[in-house]
This record gives C-alpha cells, sequence and structure tokens, in this order.
C-alpha cells in the first residue's frame, strides 16, 4: 500500500477522533514504581494551542493538583506512584477532559512492545486488525507490562482511536521514533522482553536482545504466519 493510500485510508478516522473544538491531550507514559514522572497535557483551541491555561491532573481519579499550561499549551504534574500497574490520567481544563494510559513498572521489569502499524494492522484503519490479534495482545497485557508502538505518520490521536474501536487491551501508545523509544526504556532500568513488529521495528531493538516477532522476514526475528502462533513461540 502506497503512503498516499495509507493516509486516505486513515483520514476518516482521523477527523472522527480530532473534533474542531477546544480539547485536553494527555500524553501516555511509562513510569517506574517508586520514581518521580512528569505528567503531561495539552491544551488546544479549535485550531490552535492554548496557553495559560489552568489544567488539573488525576491518576485513577485521584486528584493531584492544578499547573498552568504554558506558551507552548503543556502542563505538566509531578506523580510518584508506590505501585505497578496500568493507570488511567485524567487532565481537565474549561470543562474539557482528555485521558491517558500510564503504565508503572517495576525496576527490570521485562516489557512487551507491539508495533500497531506493523503487526495489528490488516488492510488499514478502516478495517478491523489482524485474526486473532486481539485476543492475543489481551492475553499478552494480562501476564506482561505492554507497549503500543506507534510507527506511522497517522496521527497518534486516531490510532489510540483504532485501538479502542477495536477493543485491543488497553496500553500506553508510545512514539516508537526510529528505536530511541527502546533505549528510553531502558534507560528508565527496564528490560525490552518481546518485540512484535515490521522488520524496521525489529532491527532497532535488537541491540536489547529481546525475543522479536515478525509477519514479513526480519532478521533475528521468529516468522509468524498468525497471531496464534505466538503463545506457542514465546518464552
Amino acid at each position: 500500500m502506497s503512503r498516499l493510500s495509507a493516509l486516505l485510508l486513515a483520514l476518516p478516522l482521523f477527523l472522527l477522533s480530532s473534533p474542531l473544538q477546544a480539547d485536553v491531550y494527555v500524553y501516555d507514559m511509562v513510569a517506574i514504581q517508586g520514581e518521580e514522572v512528569r505528567l503531561k497535557a495539552e491544551t488546544r483551541g479549535t485550531l490552535f494551542i492554548r496557553g495559560g491555561e489552568i489544567v488539573e491532573f488525576f491518576v485513577d481519579d485521584i486528584p493531584l493538583g492544578k499547573n498552568l499550561s504554558g506558551g507552548d499549551g503543556v502542563a505538566y504534574r509531578s506523580y510518584r506512584a508506590a505501585r505497578p500497574g496500568l493507570k488511567e490520567i485524567r487532565a481537565v481544563s474549561r470543562n474539557e477532559t482528555g485521558r491517558a494510559a500510564l503504565l508503572v513498572a517495576k525496576r527490570g521489569a521485562g516489557i512487551v512492545a507491539v508495533d500497531v502499524e506493523g503487526a495489528l494492522l490488516q488492510g488499514g484503519f478502516m478495517s478491523p486488525g489482524r485474526p486473532g490479534s486481539r485476543q492475543a495482545v489481551e492475553s499478552l497485557a494480562n501476564r506482561h507490562p505492554l507497549v503500543y508502538l506507534q510507527t506511522g505518520e497517522t496521527h497518534r490521536r486516531a490510532v489510540r482511536a483504532w485501538l479502542a474501536q477495536n477493543e485491543y487491551a488497553d496500553a500506553p501508545l508510545l512514539p516508537w521514533d526510529g528505536g530511541a523509544l527502546f533505549d528510553d526504556l531502558a534507560k528508565k532500568g527496564l528490560k525490552i522482553r518481546s518485540v512484535v513488529g515490521a522488520p524496521a521495528v525489529i532491527e532497532s531493538a535488537l541491540k536489547h536482545k529481546p525475543q522479536c516477532f515478525s509477519f514479513e522476514p526480519a532478521k533475528g526475528a521468529v516468522r509468524l504466519k498468525s497471531w496464534e502462533e505466538l503463545g506457542e513461540k514465546m518464552k
């Protein structure tokens, strides 16, 4: 599929997930248990960012306090999680609410990373995911700390909307950024346990020595024919 075709397929989903109104966008994150993390929210007007707004932060409905967004529209709030697990970040400004996922993991935990565009999609964002992928990902999320990778050019909001629409397990959606994400997770003290994705994603992760899987031929990866095979082949 050409880049233009992919963008055209994703456009309706992007428009549905990006209403032309003021809103608050909250960034998904990964944090280490007991260590401070800076939660991040962005206040936006109908067309442009909106700075100088009061933003109130919550984690799992527990209020953390309020901060002003800066000239770039971004507001931060520090948070320290005592227990590992998946939590919901919520930010409220001018009666608009944004939500995101916060994965809190123990130092040394093994992260499983799933490339949305390279492993879940089949036929573009207007189609459901690969057969068996939803169930397989839910099983992964029940057993391991899970993150989704955004590797394409489709807006993160639209990718989030597609995951929710197709009832995939909740987990942070993080920008792959050419493999920089794997380095960032390693610097936090986390291990890259397994990666499921396109060849470029696999290649960028190899120095961290994860178990790798791909639906395409990829050096250093186990070739999958279906998502059902993953449970049998993952160590």
